[in-house]
């Protein structure tokens, strides 16, 4: 066996020619280096677009939050004004029927006065010269 098949083999080359793959290692470790920075500017601009979408979101959690606080209490008052219609709907159902007994009372007391009135004109009627 000779000494050239005894050294492990170099994997950018073969047994000889040391300096070629000393150079070729290097080209390949600089075409690294350059995509390693390439891709670390990526991951350091997608860091800053999560970021920027993460403080968008939260402005946006922010004003529906607000807008959600404004639509429950404006649901309340609504409520409120409900309750209130349906309390004077109630107090006017109580009141409709004393209204009503009030009506056919007056009604009956101008029928009484009508006919007062009516056997009075014809009284008057009767008097009276030709």
């Amino acid at each position: 066996m000779s000494a050239a098949e005894g050294r492990p083999r170099c994997r950018w080359g073969g047994g000889g020619g040391g300096g070629e793959a000393v150079l070729r290692a290097r080209a390949e470790a600089a075409g690294y280096r350059r995509l390693l920075r390439a891709r670390a500017a990526e991951v350091e601009a997608l860091r800053g677009a999560v970021g920027a979408l993460h403080r968008q979101l939260e402005g946006l959690r922010d004003r529906r939050s607000g807008e959600l606080a404004k639509y429950q209490e404006r649901v309340a008052e609504l409520e409120r004004e409900i309750g209130a219609a349906e309390a004077e709907m109630a107090r006017c159902l109580r009141e409709y029927p004393a209204l009503l007994r009030l009506r056919m009372a007056l009604e009956a007391e101008i029928a009484a006065y009508r006919e007062m009135l009516e056997s009075e004109e014809l009284r008057l009627g009767g008097l009276a010269p030709p």
